[in-house]
């Protein structure tokens, strides 16, 4: 083959055009292949020469992003983990080295799904979600490096070989791996939540009050947003709409005020899609219900719950609003792999809650069973209370209200096993065991715990593992749920 390139120059602009001519046929005289040369190629006699431009083309085209890697392919990665590195020295550092074993490396990656570090789209690629995006961030800044860095973990990988060959010492490796574990775990009991961001720039400034923009673990927000009597609301979240915000995403969101067409957003099924997002008063707003839209030619079944002028019309994926301005984000028809039926959209539409819908699957693969409820722009999942274990303690039962919820205003009764909501429409589902930890909350403590949100600390808790007492104090956590907050060891 003899490959000629022509270099075109007008005005400063410089055009490329490649062709190839086959010279030396070979093997190729029984079957021939075609050259690239173009219509008119001609031959140039002298280089550089001039030419004239009879007639031009102009052709707009949009660059495409890799596809997402899917398993078999991070499995070769995995193996040769030096490949598809910039960094040539890290590149050249990790020559040679793999993470895992042929026996581990399937195994690691499943559980990594198990626990929802990564999940895995219907075209079969894999993402990072926003809890394991969010674990790998913790640890680079308490700072764990050795167990985030690909390089150690390469070189401790091939350490481990050398083990198993024979060539190092079990003990030492061993030793060394309890040191590095030994660091970790006295890192994170020792760590502060509060400075972990102290040192990183801020990534823009607020839109609403000039303030500079701070990063917590779950947010970017405005350092006048300290609580609910702040000044400044502004806030943005870093797990938002099925899809991570990046420090780089944030500050030019805040720069430009809209970016048209993001991609990286994830649905619950799996399916990615492409966003517009701005920048509003108080954060972050996504446009549009999903990846798709209906028109006025689409079968409507009710009222938009959001705008005043759309209708909910039947989409291809979704139940989605006609108004193209509308910020509602739509009910998939799929959700939780179960199907939402038109009348199931239709009440949930029409009422603001639907009636509890059975056989919702998790990511975990667990059925469920949950309300519909429309919230704001979007779509949430409210459960149903637990019901009472069999085993639970029973207590008397004294009649009258204990107490009244601080976020709801619903009264809490006592049941013999919980201190729960009365029945209501406000969608509060409280339910407080009168047994917690091995010890009793009495009548008085639960209407200080309804009302004010915690009560403790407590020194007379018992581990359930272990048997053992600790101290704690206890809170209702914003899905209503117990916790526990423990004190720092000295």
């Amino acid at each position: 083959w003899e490959i000629e390139k022509r270099i075109a120059t007008k005005e400063n602009e410089q055009f490329l055009r490649e062709a190839r001519e086959l010279k030396v046929p070979g093997w190729r005289e029984v079957r021939g292949k075609k050259g690239t040369s173009p219509e008119g190629w001609g031959v140039v006699e002298k280089s550089p020469s001039e030419g004239n431009i009879d007639n031009h083309t102009f052709s707009e085209e949009h660059t495409k992003p890799p596809n997402r890697i899917k398993e078999a392919g991070l499995l070769k990665l995995m193996e040769n983990a030096g490949r598809r590195v910039e960094d040539e020295d890290f590149a050249e550092a990790m020559k040679g080295k793999g993470l895992g074993t042929p026996a581990t490396r399937a195994e690691t990656i499943e559980k990594l799904l198990a626990r929802n570090y990564i999940q895995r789209m219907k075209t079969g690629g894999l993402y990072a979600t926003a809890q394991g995006i969010r674990l790998i961030e913790f640890l680079r800044l308490v700072p764990v490096d050795w167990i985030t860095s690909p390089a150690l973990t390469g070189e401790m990988e091939s350490v481990l070989s050398d083990v198993q060959r024979g060539d190092s010492s079990r003990t030492q490796y061993m030793q060394h791996i309890h040191t590095l574990v030994h660091e970790m775990v006295e890192k994170i009991k020792n760590h502060q939540r509060s400075v972990l961001y102290q040192e990183i720039e801020s990534v823009g400034t607020c839109p609403s009050c000039s303030t500079p923009i701070e990063e917590t673990a779950l947010s970017y927000r405005c350092e006048q947003n300290q609580g609910k009597d702040s000044e400044c609301k502004f806030i943005i979240w870093k797990d938002s709409s099925g899809r991570w915000f990046d420090r780089k995403t944030v500050s030019r969101l805040l720069q430009d005020k809209k970016i048209e067409n993001l991609h990286g957003f994830f649905s619950q099924s799996g399916d990615s899609y492409n966003r517009t997002v701005e920048i509003n008063d108080h954060g972050m707003t996504t446009l549009g219900s999903n990846s798709e839209t209906t028109s006025k030619d689409d079968v409507s079944i009710g009222d938009c719950p959001s705008c005043d002028v759309g209708k909910i019309r039947i989409g291809e994926t979704a139940y989605a609003c006609d108004n193209e301005s509308c910020k509602f984000r739509g009910i998939n028809k799929e959700m939780c792999k179960r199907e939402i039926t038109v009348d199931e959209a239709k009440s949930l539409i029409e009422n603001g809650r639907s009636a509890l819908l059975d056989d919702f699957i998790s990511k975990r693969g667990s059925t469920f069973s949950a309300y519909l409820v429309v919230k704001g722009q979007s779509i949430r999942y409210e459960f149903p209370p637990r019901g009472a274990d069999p085993n639970a303690k029973k207590f008397p039962v004294v009649e009258g209200v204990v107490g009244v919820c601080s976020k709801t205003g619903v009264n809490v009764i006592e049941s013999e096993t919980h201190y729960v909501a009365e029945a209501n429409d406000k969608g509060c589902n409280l339910q407080i065991p009168r047994e917690i930890s091995k010890r009793e909350i009495t009548r008085e403590e639960a209407k200080e715990l309804v009302e004010k949100r915690k009560i403790g600390p407590f020194e007379d808790l018992l581990s359930k593992k272990t048997g053992k007492p600790f101290t704690a104090i206890l809170y209702l956590k914003a899905n209503q749920q117990i916790g526990y907050r423990f004190a720092k060891r000295s």
